[in-house]
């Protein structure tokens, strides 16, 4: 076998072993069922979605969601699977994804086109977007139908708010914060009429700080610009994502939502939505 065969020949093999290993490779359902674990990723600094308590136990939405796709991942296996919840950040959450170090992740992540071209998204569990959060006492006297002109509005700069709502309100007085707890606390101290954000993370930043949502009123009802969130996902896994569709759409899913939201009894208090 001369050189230039023998050349062929190791290509056509390593084409090959690269081929069959991209026709047979491991789905996630696959990896769960062989392994028995189910590695999921939350944070701990998105209240009410993924935050930890004063004991320092993990909780919010997102992470009981992640506990009810376990309970049925464990009834369609009909096996055992441990549960493995791992801290993700804002900024490593779908890196963590694409790298496979976790099945999914679940937390208040927006569904974007552009983030689809790296991972994908089971079905939205959660709908907010936009919307002031002033005092109640004040809640008569914000006319959002009006210009607001000269109410002192907090905002995060390089956001929708920044690139949105201000052009819709021209002659109101935006201040920049750095953060939803800065723009909440200068609302407290009556600093500002007004703080705009996503109504929910303002929501969980008022129950942060102590203080009793209700005391509080988001304007308008229905926000102003759209944020779906969705659990984060690997590509190219159809049955993994309908897996967990199913439970994001389950009954059960509906009656936790109802724990965690329910305007009259709930610890975060507001309308749930998951289409616009």
């Amino acid at each position: 076998m001369n050189k230039n065969k023998i050349t062929l020949f190791f290509l056509s093999l390593i084409c090959l072993t690269n081929y069959s290993l991209k026709v047979y490779a491991e789905t996630v359902l696959e990896k769960i069922q062989r392994t028995g674990e189910l590695n999921a990723g939350a944070r701990i600094d998105a209240i009410p979605f993924g935050y930890k308590t004063d004991k320092g136990e993990w909780t919010g939405y997102s992470v009981e969601l992640l506990r009810l796709i376990h309970q049925d991942l464990e009834k369609k296996l009909n096996k055992p699977i441990k549960l493995n919840l791992k801290e993700v950040t804002i900024d490593n959450r779908f890196q963590t994804v694409e790298k496979q170090q976790v099945d999914i992740v679940c937390g208040a992540t927006t569904i974007t086109q552009q983030r689809l071209e790296k991972v994908d998204f089971s079905i939205p569990f959660f709908m907010t977007g936009s919307q002031f959060l002033v005092k109640l006492e004040d809640a008569t006297n914000f006319d959002i139908n009006g210009t607001l002109k000269d109410k002192a509005i907090a905002y995060l700069p390089n956001t929708t708010t920044d690139q949105i709502i201000r052009q819709i309100y021209p002659f109101a007085k935006w201040q920049t914060v750095t953060n939803r707890d800065e723009g909440v606390r200068k609302l407290k101290a009556g600093e500002v009429t007004a703080v705009v954000s996503d109504g929910i993370l303002l929501v969980g930043e008022i129950v942060r700080q102590g203080n009793n949502p209700r005391d509080f009123a988001l304007m308008p009802n229905v926000p102003m610009t759209t944020e779906l969130y969705a659990c984060i996902l690997p590509k190219n896994n159809p049955q993994w994502k309908e897996f967990v569709d199913q439970t994001i759409g389950s009954e059960n899913n509906t009656q936790l939502q109802e724990q965690w939201f329910n305007l009259e009894k709930s610890p975060f208090p507001y309308i749930i939505r998951t289409n616009p």
